[in-house]
């Protein structure tokens, strides 16, 4: 058994490859930079997803003892329409041998669904081994990505979330359940909604902030066009821009407000709470 990970730098691959070093299972992280963006004594392989040239890339890799890697976990690309590029990997993959895959998907995809949802039903219809995983919004996006420097310069976070409720989900929760599903002697075959423990809004997320950094962090609401208007100025493409303050809106909407198991149930474990999760990222604000 060995394990690719597509989207090799990114917030779940890195925590799932080292559940797998853990583990002592061989996996090959999968990214543009290979083994200069890997973290140290990772082993990873050149790999993009706009170049289909390199998608031979890690089946060459030797892994200790001839292992040959048998499941690929799926992060797709952030462009317009991912699935062809999807589809030729896994088809690469199936004439490789490999007979398990698990995406990571949205919380909002379904099978034969706009986006990755066509590769969900691909797995379906093709009798692959499969699991789809649907996680809510990541807590890494407080100190990772969109509001960390508003955070640490403003003490601000800004969204169209208005008072909608969420579960937030931390990536290392994420890692948990797909490192099941990529592991696991039994196929999960299905779906899981990957979700936090608690129903929290962002006026809830800045009191905890708060709380946990001795600061005052406040949420500053903005409509849907407003929050369009920042993601441009991150650097994202319209089309994705636009998407993310949809997803903001649909939240303010109420269409988060959920709760599941499948963190424990999967993984054995309760899934981290927001404090807890504040209390081990502090540094990340500093």
């Amino acid at each position: 058994m060995a394990i690719l990970l597509t989207g090799g730098t990114g917030k779940t691959s890195t925590r799932i490859a080292r559940l797998l070093q853990d583990a002592n299972i061989p996996f090959l992280l999968a990214s543009r930079n290979a083994e200069t963006g890997a973290p140290s004594g990772m082993p990873a392989s050149k790999f993009d997803w706009l170049d289909s040239s390199t998608f031979e890339n890690p089946f060459h890799y030797e892994f200790p003892n001839g292992e040959r890697i048998s499941a690929v976990y799926l992060i797709a690309p952030a462009v317009t329409d991912p699935v062809p590029a999807l589809n030729a990997l896994i088809d690469l993959a199936v004439s490789k041998g490999v007979k398990r895959f698990v995406l990571l998907a949205g919380s909002s995809t379904e099978p034969g669904g706009h986006h990755v949802g066509q590769i969900w039903q691909r797995f379906i219809d093709a009798g692959l081994e499969f699991c789809v995983l649907r996680p809510t919004w990541f807590m890494e996006n407080f100190s990772e990505w969109q509001h960390l420097a508003t955070i640490k310069d403003e003490g601000k976070i800004y969204t169209a979330c208005g008072d909608g409720k969420i579960p937030f989900i931390s990536a290392m929760d994420i890692a948990a359940v797909a490192f099941h599903a990529l592991t696991d002697g039994k196929p999960h075959n299905t779906d899981h909604r990957v979700l936090g423990p608690e129903l929290l809004t962002h006026d809830e997320i800045a009191a905890k902030l708060s709380s946990g950094l001795g600061r005052e962090i406040v949420h500053v609401k903005l409509s849907e066009e407003e929050s369009a208007q920042r993601y441009l100025k991150l650097g994202l493409p319209d089309q994705f821009a636009n998407f993310m303050s949809y997803l903001e809106a649909a939240a303010a909407r109420g269409d988060e407000e959920r709760s599941d198991n499948a963190v424990e149930r999967i993984s054995g474990r309760p899934p981290l709470k927001f404090d807890e999760w504040v209390q081990q990222n502090k540094k990340a604000w500093q």
